[in-house]
């Protein structure tokens, strides 16, 4: 599959953004369509992980190749034994894990990642419902959870992921609520030790910054919340990622290509643009590695 264009992202010391377009690269040569992506690092090697449909598989690369000095190395293709329409990675027990999510399904599955021998194993599937719109792992301290909602109703749950005596991962519901309908493109980011995510509500025409609070058995609570403007609305994608000293950014997409990079401010009440950029439009989906130097974005 070739791509529309592969941006590395680099923010300089005096905290303003480089952007540099890479040479184009193709993504696997048994790769079509991809509907999801992820990447993670095992023992410093960066590995990107693509999934598509028709059949359900999945697309092991390396995000970079030092041999063959080429980006996106396509190491191996593994059978997905489920639909995938979420992609997401973790990191558990010193571990890399995948967890995988459709609509349509009454389950999250979870996945061990082999960086070594380049497997994906199906490890455990945890029932949540079907319908959730967003599902995202987090780290609070020594523990990780997944947060998954659904934007047609509202539902709402934080459920923590253990390691049990008899199997090798279970997930439990920690906290669940009803907010309000209509919540979209959430990301999600760290500052310091905290959770946070920026999401928009298409239904009230909102734009939250959401803070989870410390305690396991709690939820959020908004630390912004404004009125969204209409490019606000009209936005395909919002991603954040993070500078050398892990400082948060987060950019957006809209259809037309048009892209803005922005910095968060320190109490997260609001961010500064630092850079727009148009980029190439109609893309389906915007890949985003996050390596120690810079930011990967690479539009499919």
């Amino acid at each position: 599959m070739n791509t529309k264009a592969l941006i590395e992202v680099t923010v300089l010391p005096d905290n303003s953004l480089q952007l540099e377009t890479l040479p184009k690269v193709q993504i696997g040569t048994d790769c079509h369509t991809v509907n999801a992506s992820t990447s993670v690092e095992v023992n410093g090697t960066s590995f990107s992980l693509f999934s598509q449909q028709d059949p359900d598989t999945f697309i092991v690369c390396k995000t970079y190749d030092v041999e063959t000095e080429s980006y996106f190395k396509q190491e191996a293709v593994i059978p997905a034994k489920y639909p995938i329409a979420m992609l997401h990675s973790f990191y558990f027990g010193g571990q890399p894990w995948l967890l995988s999510y459709h609509p349509d399904s009454d389950y999250v599955q979870f996945y061990r990642f082999d960086g070594e021998a380049i497997t994906i194993i199906p490890v455990t599937s945890i029932r949540v419902g079907k319908g959730f719109t967003t599902v995202q792992p987090l780290y609070y301290r020594n523990d990780v959870f997944f947060v998954a909602y659904n934007k047609e109703t509202g539902d709402v749950v934080k459920m923590q992921i253990v390691a049990p005596a008899y199997s090798e991962l279970y997930a439990q519901k920690v906290w669940s609520a009803t907010w309000a309908q209509g919540w979209t493109r959430f990301s999600f980011f760290r500052l310091g030790a905290e959770n946070f995510f920026i999401k928009t509500n298409e239904n009230y025409h909102k734009v939250n910054i959401d803070h989870f609070m410390d305690s396991i058995e709690l939820g959020s609570h908004p630390v912004l919340n404004e009125p969204a403007s209409q490019e606000m609305l009209s936005l395909s994608d919002v991603q954040t990622f993070y500078d050398i000293s892990q400082n948060p950014y987060f950019f957006t997409y809209e259809p037309n290509g048009k892209m803005t990079f922005n910095r968060f401010d320190g109490d997260c009440e609001g961010w500064q643009l630092a850079l727009s950029s148009q980029q190439a439009a109609d893309t389906s989906l915007r890949h985003t590695v996050q390596l120690k130097e810079c930011t990967l974005i690479l539009m499919l």
